[in-house]
């Protein structure tokens, strides 16, 4: 059934003058699942969303069933985007330089874990798989969840919708889970060094596989779950890419949640507390040696403060994703009042942009951490540069 949007846009907004008309049948936000929720025709299928007007007034058609009428038809392309041209250029900017941060970051970080092996071996394994996650974000995540987003339409080959969405639920399931590891591994070893010696050779091979094989699961989960949907811009078609819709959406959610960030999250407190209290605790075994005992205290310090470093600009820069997505599905009657003025449209794009970003800096972030958190790692940086 068709909807009648009257829309104006004050002329100091960030948002492009047509924007508005972007609030068509569903609500797009680059989440972890690239949901896509028809929220404004899930409150009033027949009632017409009229947004304040103050410079410009125009009348938008939008067309929210596609089954019984066809595939959506917008006028111009510029109804779907959400900023002004000016913004997307600095928007494109922002993203493309995460990348190139990202990219370049991770490949020197995994080339001075491999080659300076001033590292531990258990310890090096996991953070080269972290770094090697965060490039495959950087390929496969961070230059298409944006452009989808911010055009308001999916301007790659549809085939590539779902391998994308798959790629980004994989990656950042084996982020997640190789900190996890991280955190099981310094606990066995610190609480229990005996036992940890018995099963430290295959741990770190075997827990990788696994982190990756059910990261692929999952993954595959979410490419079943995509799809590109087509739609008309002046009789042209275009495509959408998101999840498909179902009765089971907001299960699905909280699964996604719990597994990618509220499990993960509570392992790694448990296992950074008890390594914490046992570090300050006690001294190595064996006889009193102030100089052995401070210089292994100090350098176990150094290390968990890295560690926790690493998982506390984790949870900061996913944090607000997951809770834009939560809100999305839980609070609808709140996002719909949000969505339906002016400055509460600004402020939605405004948060949904710096939650997306945040998610994505993430993967440059740990190389930085180790270069200002590891003597070892700056010297064997510039050791790298130089060659």
């Amino acid at each position: 059934m068709d909807k009648i949007v009257d829309k104006q846009v004050g002329s100091q907004s960030i948002i492009s003058s047509s924007t508005l008309s972007s609030i068509r049948d569903s609500i797009r936000i680059p989440d972890l699942i690239s949901s896509s929720i028809d929220i404004i025709s899930s409150i009033s299928s027949s009632t017409a969303t009229t947004i304040p007007t103050e410079n410009i007034n125009q009348t938008i058609i939008i067309n929210n069933d596609d089954d019984e009428n066809g595939p959506r038809n917008y006028a111009t392309y510029e109804e779907l985007e959400l900023l002004d041209k000016n913004w997307q250029i600095m928007i494109i900017f922002l993203y493309t330089l995460t990348a190139a941060l990202a990219l370049f970051g991770n490949i020197l970080a995994i080339c001075v874990l491999l080659f300076g092996k001033r590292s531990s071996k258990e310890l090096r394994i996991f953070l080269v798989n972290l770094s090697m996650s965060d490039i495959m974000m950087a390929l496969f995540s961070i230059p298409f969840t944006y452009m989808d987003f911010m055009l308001g339409r999916w301007i790659f080959a549809p085939a590539f919708c779902p391998i994308v969405q798959q790629m980004q639920m994989t990656c950042v399931f084996v982020s997640v889970y190789t900190l996890t590891a991280i955190g099981i591994d310094r606990y066995m070893a610190i609480i229990y060094p005996l036992y940890s010696q018995r099963y430290n050779r295959s741990f770190g091979p075997v827990t990788i596989s696994i982190i990756w094989l059910f990261g692929f699961l999952l993954g595959l989960f979410q490419w079943n779950n995509t799809k590109a949907t087509p739609f008309l811009i002046a009789n042209e078609t275009n495509y959408d890419c998101k999840e498909i819709s179902s009765d089971h959406s907001q299960f699905f959610t909280i699964i996604i949640f719990i597994i990618t960030f509220a499990l993960p999250m509570s392992i790694l407190s448990f296992t950074y507390a008890s390594i914490g209290v046992k570090i300050f605790r006690h001294s190595a075994p064996g006889n009193v040696d102030v100089v052995r005992d401070r210089a292994q205290h100090a350098s176990k310090v150094k290390i968990m403060k890295m560690l926790v470093t690493i998982v506390i600009l984790f949870v900061v820069c996913w944090l607000p994703l997951h809770i834009l997505n939560l809100f999305i599905y839980f609070a609808r009657d709140l996002m719909v009042n949000v969505y339906n003025s002016q400055i509460g449209f600004t402020i939605y794009v405004t948060i949904a942009f710096t939650a997306h970003w945040f998610s994505m800096a993430n993967s440059f972030v740990n190389p930085i951490i180790y270069c200002f958190m590891s003597e070892n790692f700056r010297c064997l940086d510039r050791q790298m540069l130089l060659i």
